[in-house]
């Protein structure tokens, strides 16, 4: 079977393992592969960096510290100076994203179009926003949280917003990545000087992935030294919020989850994504309510390698109110 399916082909198969309405287990790695697929379609996330496979809860990988040195051999015949190695490990951890609802038989009923299928791609897009978000801003220590998802706003959180779970990109770059500090606009300028302070991480221009809020990228646009997707050509490949490309190598993106004043900056490699195919995809039917309950839940971890090749840009020219 192919792991390229549509939510119709994918809901197809998911009735074949579900006894009585309900799933009799998580799906298997074939179907966990098709619907993360789907997931992937709409995250930019999901496009750009490493996913590894992760068959327990957490995965523990190699992380190399230094890089070989080479020294000039004066005479023949002698010892050479021995190259130093360190190394160390970082552990990913696998966490539970889940999401469920219950919607009257009478919704079903009375919908002109296929019910189902707008539930399960409401799903899959509900992941793909929740892991971009959470991979890009989350913060696990952040302060202001509430209780009661009533009272939560864009400065307090809901104590179960998927957030925090992991550290994201912009939060490493703020808290333990390289900081710089723009106090103005978004420019070609930043962004050279952003590369400069990748140091060693930024050797090969088109390895670095630029993500923008929507303010800072409007004036990027405005760059001569901003080549965008337009230009590319017709055989393109653009991916989810894409933009174009700063000197034609840094690849830029868009997104609504980096707030004003702030952007970040890092290599392809160093982010990693663990799936732990883990995915639950469920429905079932209540009969005393007459309602069908919906649910859907993954396990994931995300990490970074080397919080240094983070880069968070702040202080970056803010839009003025009307």
């Amino acid at each position: 079977m192919s792991n390229k399916l549509t939510i119709k082909g994918l809901k197809r198969f998911i009735k074949v393992i579900t006894t009585g309405g309900g799933a009799s287990g998580f799906l298997n790695q074939e179907l966990v592969a098709a619907f993360i697929d789907v997931v992937r379609e709409e995250n930019m996330v999901r496009q750009l960096f490493p996913i590894i496979q992760m068959r327990a809860k957490t995965r523990t990988m190699p992380k190399i510290l230094t890089a070989t040195k080479v020294y000039y051999q004066s005479s023949e015949g002698t010892v050479g100076q021995e190259t130093s190695f360190t190394s160390t490990q970082m552990t990913l951890t696998a966490k539970k994203f889940f999401a469920w609802l219950e919607i009257s038989e009478e919704t079903f009923e009375d919908s002109l179009g296929d019910m189902e299928d707008t539930i399960l791609t409401m799903f899959a897009k509900g992941l793909a926003d929740a892991e971009e978000q959470v991979f890009l801003v989350g913060d696990v220590d952040y302060p202001h949280t509430t209780s009661s998802e009533g009272s939560a706003s864009p400065t307090v959180w809901f104590n179960k917003d998927a957030r925090l779970a992991f550290d994201g990109l912009l939060t490493i770059g703020i808290e333990s990545g390289t900081r710089q500090v723009v106090n103005g606009d978004m420019t070609s300028d930043v962004v050279r000087e952003a590369i400069y302070r990748m140091g060693r991480y930024g050797k090969r221009s088109r390895d670095l992935i630029l993500f923008l809020n929507p303010w800072s990228s409007n004036q990027l646009l405005g760059d001569t030294k901003m080549v965008t997707v337009d230009k590319y050509g017709p055989n393109a490949t653009v991916k989810t919020g894409e933009i174009g490309k700063v000197f034609n190598q840094v690849e830029t993106f868009q997104t609504d989850y980096i707030p004003d004043t702030k952007s970040v900056m890092t290599i392809k490699s160093n982010p990693i994504i663990g799936d732990r195919r883990r995915v639950k995809l469920a429905d079932d039917v209540v009969i005393k309510n007459d309602t069908k309950l919906w649910a859907i839940s993954e396990r994931v971890a995300f990490d970074v390698q080397y919080d240094s090749a983070v880069i968070a840009l702040t202080k970056l020219t803010a839009p003025t109110a009307s």
